[in-house]
């Protein structure tokens, strides 16, 4: 390696070809640093994404169903299998989830004021009770 009083000229063959390749090493270096950055951000955007868009569509899932299966199941529309056993207990939780949050005054994970985040939670319910009534209606005639 080159020290900073030599010049390039005044270098031999060796050193010239020895300085090429460390430039090229660390322009390979940075390159594969800078897409390494890029793909983690990218995928941090999406995960963001995901979690923004998923949520709410979570919790209105989650409501409906721990609503209509256990009525289902109630009045034999649905049998009790370990699939529905466990969409109910994944359900419960999400929704216990949403609910203790609210309870709690945590901030929403969505970007809209926690006022407005509990009056959703709330009408999500409502519109899960709505149509678990509209299942079932639908189930007996």
């Amino acid at each position: 390696m080159l020290r900073p009083t030599q010049s390039m000229l005044a270098s031999s063959r060796a050193a010239r070809r020895r300085s090429a390749r460390e430039d090229r090493r660390k322009t390979l270096v940075r390159l594969f640093r800078f897409l390494v950055r890029t793909v983690g951000t990218l995928g941090g955007i999406a995960f963001d994404l995901a979690v923004l868009i998923g949520t709410p569509l979570a919790y209105l899932a989650a409501s409906f169903a721990v609503i209509d299966l256990p009525a289902s199941w109630l009045f034999g529309h649905g049998k009790m299998t370990g699939l529905s056993l466990g969409l109910f207990a994944g359900a419960l939780l999400v929704s216990a989830f949403g609910i203790f949050r609210a309870l709690q005054g945590a901030p929403p994970v969505v970007p809209v004021r926690p006022r407005f985040a509990k009056a959703m939670l709330a009408l999500g319910w409502v519109f899960a009770i709505f149509l678990a009534v509209a299942d079932l209606s639908r189930l007996t005639t």
